[in-house]
Parts: C-alpha cells; structure tokens; sequence
C-alpha cells in the first residue's frame, strides 16, 4: 500500500497579530512549500488554495481562513467539491508536547487537545487521516497551553523552524514523487539516522572527557 496525497493542509489562525505565533506553524510550513514551488494562494470560499502541478496530475496546498477550531469547514468543504477522501488529505499543525525543531508523522489518531484537529475529525467523522505534527514545545512551567501556542517564537527558535520547513519541503516532494508510505519511510529513516549520529556525537565528547586508561598487562 502507498497511498497518494491530494490535499495538503497547513493549521493556523487568521490575521497578522497571529502571524508568528506558535500555533500558527501550520501556515508556515504550508507558505514553505507555495515559496519553494513558486505558488501564490487565492481565496476559494472560506480557504486560501493554491494547486501545484506533479507527475500525473496535481495536488493543492489550503489554509482554513476559518480560526483554527472552525478548520475543519473548510477542509470538509474543499473535499466535497473535489471528491477527495480522508486518507488522501494530509495535515501540518502543531503540537506543544514535542520538542520544538522535531516532529512526529502518523496516519491517524486522536487531536490530542488541538481545536483544529478537533474541528477536522469532527467534521469528516473519521480520525482516519495522516498528519504531521510540528513541535513548538515544551511548555515553560507555570504558562498555559492557551497563552504559550498563542506567543511568539523566540529569536533562538529560528534555525529549528527553518531546518522543519526544509524537512517539510523535502517530504513534500517525497509524497508527490514516491506515495505517502515511502515517504514516510524516508523520513524516519532520516531521523533514527540522526538520532543515531547524535549517540556518536555524545559518545565520542564523553570518551574524549574520560578517556579508558591504558592498562599494561605484566607476563
């Protein structure tokens, strides 16, 4: 199975007070993808869209210009009018229990809490469609889920955020040219390459602190 992608949709909030907000990153990586194709959006009802030409057809980029926990009326409405089916609808949105550069793919699941995940399923009636969740955590101690998703990104956040828009960029192609499921398998493969590349990293700080004592052995 290597299911094909339709509709990518980027979560967000409308207006310009929202624009570098946390919560908002699902626009980012979406306006990412229209820059990196040389897309413009255009205002289709309750939506902004832009479609993108690939092999054997095309797919479209939309932002809900509804408020986040109304996204799912316009995703529904979109769907409807072009014949698109759950699982070929893809969605980026963010997520505050991840790390805030890191990321998690997953072909269901509940909204964890998210109002336009929420929306979404409502909606459609079905939890049965992939997604992406972009991290913009943790949560500093003593702040609201409510108040920090709403605040701004800080300064040292912006070469986190420009390494995922790269990432989303480069799955994005992956899924136009190779399916959902191979692209998802790349992308994780990328990361355990990582994760594991980082262990080395550690390790070998730790070795060069401690180095293991040479221990002479008398026959």
């Amino acid at each position: 199975m290597n299911r094909q992608i339709k509709l990518f949709v980027g979560l967000g909030n409308v207006g310009e007070k929202y624009k570098n907000t946390r919560h908002n990153v699902g626009f980012v990586v979406v306006d990412e993808i229209a820059k990196a194709k040389q897309l413009e959006f255009r205002v289709w009802n309750n939506m902004l869209i832009s479609f993108c030409k690939i092999v054997g057809g095309k797919v479209c980029l939309l932002k809900p210009m509804t408020f986040m926990n109304r996204s799912g009326d316009a995703v529904c409405l979109f769907m409807r009018y072009y014949g698109i089916v759950p699982e070929e609808v893809f969605v980026f949105y963010d997520d505050f229990t991840i790390p805030i550069g890191e990321y998690r793919v997953r072909m269901s699941g509940s909204s964890g809490g998210h109002n336009g995940i929420n929306s979404i399923i409502a909606r459609l009636n079905t939890k049965n469609f992939p997604r992406m969740k972009l991290g913009v955590g943790p949560i500093p101690n003593f702040v609201k889920s409510e108040d920090y998703v709403l605040s701004e990104f800080e300064d040292n956040d912006e070469k986190k955020i420009d390494t995922i828009k790269k990432t989303v960029v480069k799955f994005f192609d992956n899924v136009c040219v190779f399916g959902l499921d191979k692209a998802a398998s790349k992308i994780a493969n990328n990361e355990m390459k990582k994760i594991t590349d980082d262990k080395k990293k550690c390790n070998n700080k730790v070795l060069k602190k401690c180095p293991i004592p040479i221990v002479k052995i008398k026959c």
